[in-house]
């Protein structure tokens, strides 16, 4: 019973490091499928609301509960496709779908992009901050350039600047983290290897 049970935790083991070499060696792929599963849902709310089907629609009533945990979904501040609001709002979209066009990007340059110092990541969140933070706190903030070149100033941010800081954000995000994730990654398939 002992050499089963053995033999059993061996196969297992066995089972378990394959798996962990898989995922260090595909990780990029299984973060960007990961990315696109979670952004399709947003997609599809408006689409199935828009069908009038009930079934669809209660499917769209489950996807926009379960999004409401990532976003606070405010009409206001949210895009609207096939008639119908996302599921989230237009920044959180943005950063969405920029940092999965980040990790499709970082297929072709993961040989030559290396990680970069934490300075130049605050930098590409800089905008994103300035326009919540003024946002939040009624600040006016010059959003626009009048038919005289005077600056139009606005406390409220307009879906094209949330959709710009975030779309900043996003993909500085993830070119920031990636090449982290790429080392790390070597350095556990090395170990992976000699175990």
């Amino acid at each position: 019973m002992n050499s089963a049970f053995y033999g059993l935790m061996s196969r297992l083991e066995g089972y378990i490091i394959a798996f962990g070499s898989f995922v260090i060696r595909h990780w990029l792929s299984i973060a960007n499928v990961a990315l696109l599963i979670f952004i399709a849902p947003i997609v599809l709310y408006p689409y199935f609301m828009s069908t009038g089907d009930p079934a669809l629609v209660a499917i769209a009533g489950a996807i926009k509960a379960g999004y409401h945990a990532t976003c606070h979904q405010l009409p206001e501040r949210s895009l609207f496709i096939f008639g119908y609001q996302m599921a989230v709002c237009s920044r959180c979209f943005a950063i969405y779908v920029s940092f999965l066009a980040g990790g499709l990007l970082f297929y072709f340059i993961r040989k030559r992009l290396k990680p970069f110092h934490i300075a130049y990541y605050a930098l590409l969140c800089l905008p994103m901050a300035i326009d919540g933070f003024a946002q939040l706190f009624g600040v006016p903030l010059p959003r626009g350039i009048g038919p005289g070149m005077q600056l139009i100033w606005t406390v409220e941010s307009t879906n094209e600047i949330r959709v710009v800081t975030g779309a900043i954000f996003g993909l500085g995000s993830a070119l920031f983290v990636m090449p982290y994730m790429e080392e790390v990654m070597k350095i556990e398939g090395e170990s992976v290897r000699y175990a």
